[in-house]
């Protein structure tokens, strides 16, 4: 019961926080769509606060929704290495500790990037009137290198490899363990067409003496004892736990291969960018890249709806107790 309860939680902040980010991404995606179709729209505020400002804001949660997914994929990956210590290591307690520790990590991760925009009040060239715009300091370029450095490559890459080894430890455990299972299965129904054939045997008085019978029962040797496979001793439910898990997991490989992508060539070309030489490339990469990101979070919460039933359950329960 632990180990799914600590899955539900974590089901649970991941989907809040996919959401969260889906949320924030809205204005940013209308206000590109109105710049598109009307350049020449009279904006109330600074447009640029939708487009660059709350954008980061939602990265914070598209960066937590990773690092949860990472969280979840080690979780995982040591409840079928090492289900037994499993089950004393990662409790409840620890599990929301860890969540609220990666999420202020998820945070401080974008402060250099936070400290490049501030809001100011000015008039307005036309209207002369008050308007809120989003100042942006002299110092970006080198806060955006940090960020694609420390954020966009190390951090990002340190996660995508982790949760990639994980997903082939579970994969390689699981299969393990389906095909222990199907070994034991085997052994059992062979056991059961051996009594089968004694029963035969007897039945036609093909009899066979006590002394052989006590004979051949002593020189029988024992066969050794198989090493069950750690996965094995996990419960079924565990193992499909295990398995949406690792279903979850491989979606964010394949969701993530864009953007790690377009990080590694943004470092080594410096034109590929908003405005260098391959502006271009770059804004059609950055709408690959988003989508993508998009569609894992899209995504997920129908994951969790069809293969964590505790996560139904919880989220039912949470949506009646709304509406009463």
């Amino acid at each position: 019961m632990g180990l799914r309860d600590n899955v539900t939680i974590t089901l649970l902040v991941l989907s809040m926080s996919d959401l969260i980010n889906l949320i924030l991404n809205c204005p940013t995606a209308v206000a590109r769509i109105i710049l598109e179709e009307k350049p020449s729209h009279e904006w109330p505020f600074d447009h640029m606060i939708l487009i660059a400002g709350i954008y980061w804001y939602a990265y914070v949660f598209y960066d937590y929704s990773s690092m949860v997914s990472v969280f979840l994929a080690v979780v995982r990956c040591l409840c079928v290495a090492k289900p037994l210590a499993f089950k004393f290591l990662v409790t409840k307690a620890r599990t929301l500790i860890s969540l609220v520790t990666i999420f202020i990590f998820s945070i401080i991760l974008r402060i250099p990037v936070f400290t490049v925009f501030q809001l100011a009040s000015v008039k307005h060239p036309r209207t002369n009137s008050s308007f809120v715009q989003l100042v942006i300091s002299s110092d970006y370029s080198k806060m955006y290198r940090v960020n694609d450095i420390m954020n966009r490559t190390i951090i990002s890459w340190l996660a995508y490899t982790t949760v990639t080894v994980c997903v082939f430890i579970m994969v390689y455990k699981l299969k393990q363990a389906s095909n222990f299972r199907r070994s034991a299965a085997g052994l059992e129904d062979t056991k059961g067409n051996k009594t089968v054939l004694v029963k035969n045997e007897r039945s036609e008085e093909l009899s066979v003496p006590d002394t052989d019978l006590a004979i051949n029962k002593e020189s029988k040797p024992t066969s050794p004892k198989r090493q069950i496979p750690s996965a094995e001793k996990l419960s079924t439910k565990d193992l499909q736990v295990v398995q949406s898990v690792t279903l979850i997991c491989i979606i964010f490989i394949l969701s993530q291969l864009p953007f790690q992508v377009t990080s590694v060539y943004r470092l080594i070309e410096p034109e590929f960018d908003n405005r260098g030489r391959l502006s271009h490339l770059f804004k059609i990469a950055s709408y690959v890249t988003k989508t993508f990101g998009l569609l894992n979070a899209s995504v997920n919460f129908f994951v969790y709806i069809r293969y964590n039933s505790r996560y139904r359950e919880t989220l039912r329960a949470l949506i009646c107790a709304k509406k009463r």
